[in-house]
């Protein structure tokens, strides 16, 4: 291999290796993306006369912080959970009738929303065997609280920074690894 050619691959390596570190930068610094929406829950709750239900809680008990976040349905029954973690949540809805347990975990993504509709059911024979303690609270369930719907909105996470900077950074390596070549190339010659 030629001078010129050696100095040609080592540039090459280098800038690829300039495109790896150069994403990763603001993943491995933590700083916050402006332009990366908050994650929230938000959506409404039906209660067991299927109307909307007003002035119920709504409990967010996220499984990796073990933090209780809450708030509370207006008049349409609709709520909103906003500035979350993302992650897993169980869900529960406190009620004047007591409280309701969600059949279900709600998911929110590092740059988007998840949208749930619950329906309050007491339990009865059917649903006996699903009464469970919620881990945000100390009383005994009354009912599930049945989702209905439930459907993420927003960015998904490989287009948010952090996945742009997780796929910029394994195609510099595997770009990486194809320029570093044998050292040496054959060219063919004719006869």
């Amino acid at each position: 291999m030629n001078r010129q050619t050696a100095q040609r691959t080592w540039t090459a390596r280098l800038l690829l290796v300039a495109c790896f570190l150069a994403p990763m930068s603001s993943v491995v610094a933590g700083e916050p993306d402006p332009a990366v929406p908050n994650s929230e829950i938000r959506g409404n709750v039906l209660g067991t006369d299927g109307r909307p239900a007003a002035g119920v809680e709504i409990l967010a008990y996220h499984l990796a912080t073990e933090e209780v976040f809450t708030t509370t349905t207006d008049g349409k029954g609709r709520f909103t959970l906003a500035d979350l973690p993302y992650g897993y949540f169980d869900l529960a809805v406190r009620s004047s009738d007591g409280l309701y347990v969600s059949d279900q975990v709600a998911n929110v993504s590092p740059t988007g929303q998840n949208v749930i509709a619950f329906r309050l059911q007491s339990f009865n024979l059917s649903t006996r065997a699903d009464q469970r303690a919620f881990p945000g609270a100390d009383e005994i369930p009354v009912g599930l609280a049945s989702v209905t719907d439930q459907r993420m909105v927003g960015d998904s996470f490989w287009r948010s920074a952090k996945g742009i900077s997780i796929v910029a950074g394994g195609a510099a390596v595997i770009l990486l690894v194809l320029a570093g070549g044998s050292g040496s190339t054959a060219s063919p010659t004719l006869p």
